[in-house]
């Protein structure tokens, strides 16, 4: 796997569109869809590549200048179950380390055993539960990592 990132160009709205759109057709199970304020300041957005394939998205939310939290990370279904997640979330990560950030953390629903799982592993503790966080029934919880 060459997994690399390439940076959302937000200047050009077909890249916004078919972010966007990659979002709303796999970000089913969410009480509010992804809608274009989601482009906000201090948010990086990331196409993730395989081979110049494009296999998922990811970015982050830049909390404080040493604080981020990562966001809205898709593997499209025809790349699931191949190690991506996993793969992604390192690379994220790596980005973060590599632009001076100290702490990633990451909010995650609760029945995103997957997801969850995969960050446990790299490293990252739960630090809080949210119940009915963004609505009623939405559970999530917060995980963390300090970078060295």
């Amino acid at each position: 796997m060459t997994l690399k990132l390439k940076p959302l160009e937000l200047s050009d709205s077909n890249e916004k569109e078919l972010f966007l759109q990659i979002l709303k057709e796999n970000y089913t199970k969410v009480p509010y869809p992804a809608s274009e304020d989601i482009f906000q300041r201090g948010k990086h957005f990331f196409f993730a590549f395989d081979n110049n394939k494009r296999i998922g998205v990811t970015g982050y939310h830049l909390k404080t200048p040493t604080l981020a939290e990562t966001i809205k990370t898709v593997i499209l279904p025809e790349h699931q179950g191949k190690g991506y997640g996993q793969r992604l979330s390192q690379l994220i990560e790596d980005h973060c380390r590599d632009v001076g950030i100290k702490k990633v953390m990451s909010t995650i629903y609760a029945d995103n055993t997957k997801m969850i799982s995969i960050k446990l592993s790299q490293g990252y503790t739960i630090e809080g539960y949210h119940p009915d966080h963004e609505a009623p029934g939405w559970h999530e919880y917060s995980l963390g990592k300090i970078l060295g």
